[in-house]
This record gives C-alpha cells, sequence and structure tokens, in this order.
C-alpha cells in the first residue's frame, strides 16, 4: 500500500510539473496535439499506478519524451506556417454576413444543429446577425456581429472615460498575496497601515483589493464560516 502511495505521488509531482512546463494554454484551450498529448500523459502515468511490477521511472522517461516532442513542435509551427497548419489545422469560416456556409460545414462534419448550439453559447440565436462566424482550431467559434448589432462604445458616443485600471486582490483569505502587492505597483506599508486602521485582523479578511487611483475595498469573512 505504501509502494503505490508513494508511486502516485511520484507521478502526480511529474504529471503537474509537466503540465506548467506546458504551459497555461494546456489548461485552458487544447490544440488536437495538446489534447492528445495529455490523453496520452494521463494513460501513462496511470500504468504504474495499476501495477506496481512497471518501474516508475520507465514511465517518468515516456511522460518527458512526450512533453519535449509537444514543446518541440510548438517551437517549429512558429517558425513555420505550413507545419502550423498540419499538426494544428486552420481557422474555417462558418458564417459570412449573415448566411451559414454549408461547404465549410461539411469540411468540419458539423450539423447546422451543431452549429446553432455553439452560438448559442455566444448567446447569438439569429443567424443574420452574424457578420463572421470562425471556427478555430481548438474547436471553439469566434462570432463578430454585424455593425448594427454590436453594442455601443464609449468611443461610439464620443466619450473619453477615464482608465481605473484593474484592481489587484493584494488579500485573499486571510492571506497578502505578494505577486498582486507587486504588480499593484503600491507601498506594501501602505496596505498594512490601511489593514491596521481597519481594526479586522489579517486572517479574519476575505478580500481586498486595491486599484490604480488607491482606493481600497476589504470585505470581511463570514463570521459563521
Amino acid at each position: 500500500m505504501a509502494v503505490t502511495l508513494i508511486r502516485a505521488t511520484i507521478l502526480y509531482i511529474t504529471i503537474i510539473f509537466l503540465m506548467r512546463l506546458m504551459g497555461k494554454r494546456q489548461i485552458g484551450e487544447l490544440q488536437p496535439s495538446e489534447l492528445v498529448v495529455t490523453i496520452l500523459l494521463s494513460e501513462i502515468a496511470s500504468i504504474p499506478m495499476q501495477d506496481n511490477r512497471v518501474p516508475v521511472l520507465h514511465s517518468i522517461v515516456a511522460l518527458f519524451a512526450l512533453v519535449a516532442y509537444e514543446i518541440f513542435s510548438s517551437v517549429i509551427g512558429l517558425k513555420s506556417n505550413k507545419i502550423r497548419s498540419v499538426i494544428q489545422g486552420h481557422p474555417v469560416i462558418v458564417i459570412r454576413d449573415g448566411k451559414i456556409d454549408m461547404k465549410a460545414l461539411k469540411k468540419l462534419r458539423m450539423s447546422v444543429n451543431d452549429l446553432m448550439s455553439l452560438l448559442r453559447q455566444k448567446d447569438v440565436f439569429d443567424v443574420s446577425v452574424v457578420s463572421y462566424a470562425i471556427f478555430e482550431t481548438n474547436g471553439k467559434i469566434s462570432v463578430l456581429p454585424k455593425p448594427e448589432n454590436r453594442n455601443s462604445t464609449a468611443k461610439d458616443l464620443g466619450i473619453m472615460p477615464a482608465d481605473d485600471g484593474m484592481p489587484f486582490a493584494v488579500v485573499c483569505d486571510g492571506k497578502i498575496v505578494e505577486d498582486a502587492v507587486e504588480q499593484s505597483q503600491i507601498e506594501p506599508d501602505k496596505i498594512k497601515k490601511f489593514i491596521l486602521s481597519s481594526k479586522i485582523p489579517l486572517d479574519e479578511i476575505l478580500i481586498m483589493t486595491v486599484g490604480k487611483d488607491g482606493i481600497i475595498f476589504l470585505a470581511r469573512k463570514d463570521a459563521e464560516n
């Protein structure tokens, strides 16, 4: 039992390291080659956990080899559009000026119902309001509404609002987030002074954000929690 636990721990740490090595996009938006590697990683990692006779080192070598292939293909893809197109495919326009391109759908082996389902996920229920819809290589769809159906912007209205920047969560669940403090470009002493002036212990702060304009928001943890 202990041997199995140790082997599982080693493989878990290895997989986490390799996923980080492959980059954050691997988690959120999988390209075809990345999906294949992810599936193979899980399959290879499961073998030594199910069979203690299989050396863990053999699986670790195979895992590193797969990730090395993926990183190598990504580097090559950055230098060659043709190779990237072969490995990842290319985006396909499925709607032009409110009209569905049936040839494109057949090429993708996608039905109109599939297309409508993807559009609804983008809050689009009427094809006629779409200027372009593009099926991306990661399986998602990008939609550009026609000009008259797009949301008005401040520029359209002739308004130039002030840039308030992005608030940074400098305290989360009772702990100071050092990276956020650094990115906020606010002096750490100012944050600490505000916490002291609030008379709320640090470990009782649920979240504290600091904006570009220096405005601070603080929320205390629920007493029942």
